[in-house]
């Protein structure tokens, strides 16, 4: 059976993710770390201050974009590699389903959808290739 409807969901998630963790390092990061630097009227004691807790910020953003840069490299790698035409596994709809709970609390609608739809679509998919390969074990039995 046909895995590629899976996979193209997978591809568009993980472009998805590898977008969003460009934009979060490139574009919020470096903007959280401007508006430290754009405070006038303070002491040097409050500036340095703000540039610790901005820097902070900006640090936890980037750590935050590199993760989802790794997740989509990741999830490209095991749609490519592992989800493979015909093969009954039911470690990969678990992950997929795994990443749409993640991104449910991301707030990240798109990938909500996609991950959860090959995630259940894979599942489905593997019910339907165990049931194919029992009724075709029962028919070489007897």
């Amino acid at each position: 059976m046909s895995r590629r409807l899976e996979r193209i969901f997978i591809y568009i998630a993980a472009a998805w993710q590898l977008l969003d963790g460009v934009l979060t390092i490139f574009v919020y990061g470096l903007f959280i770390k401007r508006q430290g630097l754009d405070v006038a009227g303070l002491s040097v004691a409050q500036m340095r201050a703000m540039k610790a807790l901005f820097g902070s910020i900006f640090n936890f953003v980037v750590i935050f974009g590199v993760l989802l840069i790794l997740l989509g490299l990741l999830n490209i790698y095991l749609a490519r590699q592992h989800w493979k035409n015909g093969s009954v596994g039911w470690k990969l709809p678990v992950w997929f389903l795994v990443c749409g709970v993640f991104s449910y609390f991301m707030m990240d609608m798109p990938n909500i959808f996609l991950f959860m739809s090959a995630g259940i679509i894979g599942m489905a998919k593997n019910k339907s290739m165990k049931v194919q390969r029992n009724e075709m074990i029962g028919e070489e039995l007897g």
